[in-house]
């Protein structure tokens, strides 16, 4: 699923998207819309959780700048792409310093829309993660680096990410959410457990998983199949 954020002071145009959007894209889209730059700064600082894909930003959101807005997100959240938008033609000389998927001019094309949102998609589904921004449980924003983690354990409401220097990252999230912004070789083997596949040392039905530095998680009947299959491909 593709999670795209609406980032428009006009709630016509946050409408128009949402509802052609979800009519088109169906169960493959989540989307949140917000109504001003600081709304989406308080998304991705406090709320997102490294889930967002694609923000679809107009460029003028009141007082703020939405271009200079799309260059922080492009500096600050790499893995984000983003669309921008305006109904002024002359702001369009600058738009591609913020490095957009797709500009699109206002009123919303439908046609268009779709053709910007398939191309982000495409660079989203084709992109190596190397990294994913996440909240940890004191509040404070790091990034993670995806070869560096070897397993992901639930800790109460959160989970705690083991890393292969022997450091843990307490990580304001569930198991779920957290896997779903890894790449397809971070799975869960259990409902309390996910690993990185690239880490496994051996694998069997009876004695789950043998990890890099010794550790050992289990694997639950439920995610056996799913975890030996991508098991075949992925480890190394």
């Amino acid at each position: 699923m593709f999670h795209i954020v609406v980032c428009d002071d006009d709630p016509v145009i946050c409408t128009q998207c949402k509802d052609l959007l979800e009519k088109h894209y169906k169960k493959q889209v989540s989307i949140t819309v917000l109504g001003s730059a600081e709304d989406l700064k308080g998304w991705l600082e406090e709320k997102d959780k490294g889930q967002t894909n694609i923000i679809l930003l107009d460029i003028a959101l009141g007082d703020a700048d939405g271009i200079e807005l799309a260059k922080d997100i492009r500096r600050d959240y790499p893995q984000i792409k983003v669309i921008l938008l305006s109904g002024y033609a002359q702001l369009a000389s600058n738009v591609f310093d913020a490095d957009p998927v797709y500009f699109l001019s206002k009123p919303i094309d439908s046609s268009k829309l779709f053709a910007s949102m398939d191309r982000a998609m495409k660079i989203v589904s084709s992109q190596e993660i190397k990294a994913v921004t996440v909240t940890g449980v004191g509040g404070k924003i790091f990034r993670l680096k995806v070869d560096e983690v070897v397993y992901i354990e639930t800790s109460g409401r959160n989970c705690r990410v083991h890393l292969d220097n022997g450091q843990i990252r307490d990580v304001n999230c569930k198991l779920s959410e957290i896997l779903s912004m890894m790449p397809d070789h971070v799975v869960a083997t259990h409902q309390s457990y996910g690993c990185n596949l690239h880490k496994v040392k051996a694998f069997s039905k009876e004695d789950g998983i043998d990890l890099a530095g010794g550790m050992n998680i289990p694997v639950s009947r439920r995610h056996y199949k799913g975890v030996k299959e991508k098991l075949a491909l992925h480890m190394v």
